[in-house]
């Protein structure tokens, strides 16, 4: 089951101070949502608690560190990479992130057009 992954502006950022290694680990993991799409399951992908919609994220190691990529599936059933981030020594970090991944996903949501998908 092919996916289509976009990602956003904000995701390309982040995505551009990666090093090397972490852009192939990362890649590695998008690769996976690309093949399997909605049945990617830990340890790869989880769903976040706490957000508005249903907010997942991909669960990568780089370098022994934690990185994590927040996304959804748009009404299209697309996957959608949000933003991406280093949680390494940071007790805070879903708190921190899930507000800046709502905000980037109505912005996505409002630019192309769509409408939110009703939560399950």
């Amino acid at each position: 089951m092919a996916t289509e992954v976009r990602f956003t502006d904000e995701f390309g950022a982040w995505w551009d101070g990666l090093s090397e290694v972490e852009q192939d680990r990362v890649a590695f993991t998008v690769g996976l949502l690309e093949e399997r799409g909605v049945t990617l399951q830990q340890p790869y992908s989880s769903a976040i608690k706490g957000a508005s919609f249903a907010l997942r994220e991909l669960r990568t190691q780089a370098e022994g560190d934690p990185l994590r990529t927040f996304y959804v599936f748009d009404p299209s059933r697309q996957a959608v990479l949000l933003i991406g981030g280093d949680k390494t020594g940071d007790d805070r970090f879903y708190e921190r992130m899930i507000p800046i991944a709502e905000r980037i996903w109505n912005e996505y949501l409002e630019e192309t057009g769509q409408k939110k998908p009703k939560r399950k």
